[in-house]
């Protein structure tokens, strides 16, 4: 397990990254006091667990909280305060946890247990060009762990809709019509779609995996060989995978409910 831990008073910090050595011997578990150092350390190690500060002098443990989840989107947060009345603001942004100062080892014990993702005793060896990321927020990431940056919002909902539908073929229609569903003007709906189609080309080219994209006639798909992605692997049973299934799926996008109802109803 990686964890970092983050407070003004490195001393509390330091604290908490002893407490995790004696929890997880093997994990790497690193104190800071400098937001910008922690930062960095988040957008290139992706760790499992974020112990925050809330009251932090230049960025509050809540706004960190937030760019943390831009660069590593897996990370759980767990805030760490002496004061209760932060609580409520914490679960609004979607925290694994909230621990009260002076914390325990059996505090942080508790944490862990109940973690929004959970993590993995062995990691799932990559295969893929790309690592999508269904439940929760519908996020996309290369071959380096780096997020899959999209010249329009459009392209990357069009790449969503084509893993909803599980590798099936989709014509240009039923895509306008999902992404489009309040428009009248079918013919310019489809105009647009295809620059969104190549958009997504193009963007998928940028991190060698142009390959996933699959194109045949008047449709599209996705070759869901080429994806390491936890909808898929739930769907096979794969037990991480269903672990880590929390009763969200692609929340930005509202077609995605059908598909949710679905997750949640399966035996």
């Amino acid at each position: 397990m990686i964890t970092i831990s983050v407070d003004d008073q490195i001393n509390t910090a330091e604290e908490i990254a002893r407490l995790m050595k004696e929890i997880d011997p093997e994990g790497t578990h690193s104190p800071f006091s400098d937001i910008k150092k922690a930062l960095a350390f988040a957008k290139k190690q992706h760790p499992d667990v974020a112990w925050l500060d809330i009251e932090m002098p230049g960025m509050s443990g809540l706004e960190l909280s937030m760019e943390i989840k831009k660069v590593s989107p897996r990370t759980n947060i767990i805030f760490v305060t002496g004061h209760e009345r932060f609580a409520y603001q914490s679960f609004q942004l979607h925290a694994s946890g909230f621990i009260l100062k002076p914390f325990s080892k059996e505090d942080l014990e508790r944490e862990l247990q109940n973690l929004r993702e959970p993590i993995a005793k062995a990691q799932k060896k990559r295969t893929g060009l790309l690592r999508v990321q269904c439940f929760g927020n519908f996020e996309v990431f290369d071959t380096n762990e780096a997020p899959v940056r999209f010249k329009r919002s459009k392209s990357k909902e069009v790449l969503a809709a084509l893993i909803d539908r599980r590798g099936a073929m989709c014509s240009v229609g039923e895509l306008s019509g999902l992404l489009f569903e309040e428009r009248d003007d079918d013919s310019g709906a489809k105009k647009q779609l295809r620059v969104f189609l190549s958009g997504l080309r193009e963007d998928l080219a940028k991190v060698g995996a142009e390959k996933v994209l699959l194109k045949g006639w008047n449709a599209y798909g996705v070759d869901c060989s080429l994806l390491d992605c936890d909808y898929l692997d739930y769907l096979k049973g794969d037990s991480v995978a269903v672990n880590s299934f929390m009763g969200e799926y692609m929340i930005q996008y509202s077609w995605a409910e059908m598909t949710l109802g679905e997750l949640i109803m399966k035996p």
